[in-house]
């Protein structure tokens, strides 16, 4: 169970991966996820969900990816509320956005 909840994630609050690099730091915060600004490591703007979250201490977050695995990730879409109110778990899974979907009988290893 997370020791943190939405309402500790600020905008400005810096971002670090789990090989403790810099990705950058959050310019928005939403009810699924958090928006972190694209700068040196990553390459553009990522909608991070907060299943990634590892934690949350002195102003800054901590994921539980790697700076790369991050990059890999297809985070840059805000999933679509208007289709799956309430659903912020589907939506993540609905954009494609690199979370393997339980409910996915004929692919379930997809990730």
């Amino acid at each position: 169970m997370p020791t943190w909840k939405q309402s500790d994630l600020q905008k400005h609050m810096h971002v670090y991966s789990s090989d403790n690099k810099e990705l950058g730091h959050i310019a928005g915060v939403y009810e699924d996820s958090f928006l972190v600004q694209k700068e040196l490591i990553i390459h553009k703007d990522r909608y991070i969900p907060y299943s990634a979250i590892g934690s949350i201490e002195n102003n800054t977050v901590h994921i539980l990816m790697t700076a790369d695995e991050t990059n890999e990730m297809e985070w840059g879409i805000r999933p679509n509320y208007e289709e799956h109110p309430g659903d912020p778990t589907q939506l993540m899974y609905d954009r494609g956005h690199s979370i393997q979907d339980p409910f996915d009988e004929t692919n379930p290893d997809k990730a």
